[in-house]
């Protein structure tokens, strides 16, 4: 049985491998965000403090530094040191009681500083042995820039769980075809166990029947010994369609030559003529192809139509009919495999691909067969491009549409 333990945790590392990822990213580009803005807002308040130190210092070109200054921006604040001494500053009501400590800074670059519970941005320079501190208050930015760290970090908890929701569904996606892959192998195994168990179960019984008499003779026994004959020989035919399955599961490469079907079709018609006259069945084709020819491989494609054409004449009685047609529309050949045989179930016609299945009628009936053929048919068509569209009505016959490109890409 399957370990469900393997596919749980494997999900739940795909389930943390996807956050992860989606988190590194997310935290990295808000990151980014963050500080580029950060970087735009001092960016904005550098340019302002300058035009500021532009317009103050023509004031000061102008006239006396003791005259009033008028402020560009009514926001900012400037101090005016005759070396140590203080000799101007602006009054504001928002401002009339603060005058932020002189600091040490490199002149002519801005920087940020605290005064109590206020941040401050300045701008110092020297004019005329003057030293002129232009100071702006950027409280009201750093909280729009806490503000916006406040929603990156609300919108990257929000994606988190978003992606966790959304790697589940993803996850669970993503494994349903390793899941469902798993359960058709073990199916598999399941299957061709129980087949290959019926004819060696026979096979020893009969053999262990005749050793029981040993003294019989080989007329005696010659109905013993056919069935396990019969019974190797089914047991060899499965073997070998397993082998065929398992090759074109794990094929790599097409031999593509240009094929002429018309004749491709002409000698299978030709094979099969006689086994319709010794089984008293109507076998009969049609060609209404005007272009014949077509690029695929031969070989893979004689046995596609040939495992179509062997289950009509297999699922056929006496007086029955079985046609090919050959047909072409667009840049397709359409090959036709009709017959008037026992047919389908409808609600057996969606499983007739699958590995070993066969109706429970047929079984009953005890026709030959291993249910890899139609397998088979499927693997072949996926390979070569194929599309096989089948139709049936049960007690009425079966019909199976071939659809082959021209061209394969």
């Amino acid at each position: 049985m399957i370990n469900k333990k393997v596919f749980s945790e494997t999900k739940d590392k795909l389930i943390k491998i996807n956050i992860l990822v989606v988190s590194g990213f997310l935290i990295i580009f808000s990151l980014f965000t963050y500080f580029y803005f950060q970087s735009i807002t001092y960016n904005s308040i550098d340019t302002k403090l300058k035009e500021e130190y532009e317009y103050i210092s023509l004031q000061i070109n102008r006239s006396s530094y003791l005259n009033p200054i008028v402020l560009n921006d009514p926001r900012d604040l400037v101090y005016i040191y005759d070396h140590d001494r203080l000799i101007y500053y602006t009054k504001t009501d928002y401002f009339d009681n603060i005058v932020p400590n002189d600091t040490n800074e490199k002149i002519n670059s801005c920087f940020t500083y605290k005064n109590g519970k206020y941040t401050f941005r300045e701008l110092p320079v020297t004019i005329n042995n003057l030293k002129i501190r232009i100071i702006r208050n950027i409280d009201s930015e750093l909280s729009l820039l806490r503000q916006l760290l406040f929603v990156i970090g609300i919108g990257i908890v929000f994606s988190v769980i978003i992606t966790y929701f959304i790697a589940l569904y993803l996850t669970k996606k993503a494994l349903l075809p390793i899941e469902n892959a798993w359960y058709t192998q073990a199916k598999f195994i399941q299957d061709a166990s129980h087949e290959l168990r019926t004819p060696i179960t026979i096979v020893s019984s009969k053999l262990q029947s005749l050793l029981t008499v040993p003294s019989n003779t080989i007329n005696d026994e010659v109905e013993t010994i056919a069935d396990a004959m019969n019974e190797t020989r089914r047991l060899k035919k499965m073997i070998s369609d397993l082998l065929s399955l398992s090759k074109e599961d794990a094929i790599t490469t097409l031999n593509i030559e240009k094929v002429n079907i018309s004749q491709l079709v002409e000698e299978i018609y030709r094979d099969y003529e006689d086994i319709a006259l010794m089984q008293n069945k109507k076998f009969t084709y049609e060609n209404n192809l005007k272009n014949n020819f077509i690029n695929s491989d031969k070989n893979k494609l004689r046995q596609l139509i040939l495992i179509f054409i062997d289950n009509a004449f297999k699922y056929t009685n006496i007086d029955e009919e079985i046609n090919i047609l050959l047909n072409e529309k667009d840049d397709n050949i359409i090959c036709t495999i009709r017959d008037t045989g026992i047919g389908i179930k409808e609600s057996d016609l969606s499983h007739i691909f699958d590995r070993f299945f066969r109706s429970d009628d047929v079984r009953n009936k005890d026709i030959d067969g291993s249910g890899i053929g139609l397998s088979i048919a499927k693997m072949i068509s996926i390979n070569l491009n194929c599309k096989i569209k089948p139709y049936s009505v049960e007690n009425e016959g079966s019909k199976f549409e071939i659809i082959i490109p021209r061209y394969i890409d």
